[in-house]
């Protein structure tokens, strides 16, 4: 990793500009009509299918520069942006939904919060396997020096192309879901939720809520991604833990009733396996909007929604609002939808190619989100009609309130 610059250099940077501030106060005293002042210029630009963004600073001198350093830091810049410039790769393995959406947004709002990074390249790879390696691979081209990357275009899919980048020291944190690898040889550090803590809480609580017993349905996203494999493994080894709960329909780490994420194809092949059985008694899916399409089926079909467990969705929350109003309320557990899990892998990117300090992550970067609502201990479901159906307003959290969940001390 770059090493530090010089603190004698910045405060000597700092006192220049002190002197420079006290100037331009004697000249206003003096009469001097409306000042404006700029330390740097900014310029974005989108070109080619990757969505390239680039920021230019305009730092004229040497000791401008360091002034203009000088002058962040004293405005309370954050440890992990250091000084030395960033060249940011930023992709995710889908990008075809809401949730990409934000994920990609959480991201940026970090990359556009220091001074440091210069450019962005933002690739999706619509969970096409091979747009995920040659996306990576373009941005290595394009002279990334650090990338923050969602691999789940397929399974492992993207560890040669992360290898290639880390054999050019270039900076790979992956995030969201399981990059497969090893730290160090294929990634710089993997940031994430605890999928198997989430599968397994809950598989307890719908379990719980069945009473013990029962018809268990778990829909996933997209084949081979490792969000969905580990999810399953572990609502898996709860149901053989519950002799009395029978899953309709078979999972395992290689399988399980593919939705791709897509509400609408979740609520076409929900529909289909309720017609083989109405009686299902528990629902499990791993992205809320997901769910919230499972109720729809399960509202279409006439039959009574069961317990349901996901991650947050404001659409799903409105269903189970609406729900309750006409006495029909469901139980109904989330966790957070996880976006805000992208400013750290940001920041820990930038840091580590800045020159900057990475956030000091818990439990070496694999986090457990706990629950987010839970309709049955009194956490009632969020309902905002003015908002998105996909919304999850974890996202609005407070950065004290997420390092509570992300960080040590």
């Amino acid at each position: 990793m770059s090493a530090r610059p010089e603190r004698s250099r910045v405060k000597g940077a700092a006192l220049l500009v002190l002197v420079a501030l006290v100037a331009a106060l004697v000249l206003s005293a003096c009469g001097g009509g409306g000042s404006s002042s700029s330390s740097s210029s900014s310029e974005s630009s989108a070109t080619e299918s990757e969505s390239e963004t680039e920021t230019e600073s305009g730092t004229g001198e040497e000791g401008s520069a360091e002034g203009g350093e000088s002058q962040t830091a004293a405005a309370g810049s954050e440890e992990w942006c250091g000084e030395e410039g960033v060249t940011l790769g930023i992709q995710d393995g889908g990008g075809l939904n809401a949730w990409s959406k934000e994920s990609l947004e959480q991201v940026q709002s970090v990359s556009k919060s220091c001074p440091a990074v210069e450019k962005e390249i933002v690739v999706d790879a619509d969970f096409e396997p091979q747009k995920a390696v040659s996306g990576i691979q373009s941005m290595i081209s394009q002279g990334a020096n650090a990338i923050v990357l969602i691999p789940d275009s397929g399974n492992c899919a993207e560890v040669p192309a992360m290898r290639q980048a880390m054999q050019r020291n270039i900076v790979v944190v992956p995030w969201a879901a399981n990059p497969c690898g090893t730290e160090g040889t294929d990634y710089t550090k993997y940031i994430d939720w605890d999928t198997k803590a989430a599968g397994r809480e809950w598989a307890e609580w719908v379990i719980e809520q069945m009473g013990g017993k029962g018809k268990l349905l778990y829909e996933g996203g997209p084949a081979g991604n490792t969000v969905s494999s580990n999810a399953a493994a572990a609502v898996a080894e709860v149901v053989e833990e519950n002799p009395g709960v029978e899953l309709v329909e078979p999972i395992s780490e290689e399988e399980w009733p593919v939705t791709n994420w897509d509400p609408a194809e979740t609520k076409k092949i929900t529909a289909a396996i309720l017609a083989k059985h109405p009686d299902i008694n528990g629902l499990i899916n791993d992205y809320g909007a997901s769910a919230e399409a499972e109720v729809q089926a399960f509202q279409a079909a006439g039959v009574k929604v069961p317990a349901i467990a996901t991650s947050e969705s404001n659409a799903l929350g409105c269903s189970w609002k609406e729900a309750k109003e006409k006495g029909e309320e469901f139980p109904l557990l989330t966790i957070s939808s996880r976006n805000w899990l992208g400013r750290y892998a940001a920041q820990y990117a930038i840091a580590e190619a800045s020159g900057g300090t990475p956030p000091p992550l818990k439990n070496n970067g694999i986090v457990d989100l706990g629950q987010w609502e839970n309709s049955v201990s009194g956490k009632e479901p969020v309902c905002k009609p003015s908002a998105g159906p996909e919304a999850s307003f974890s996202n609005e959290m407070s950065e004290e309130e997420t390092a509570k969940i992300a960080l040590e001390g």
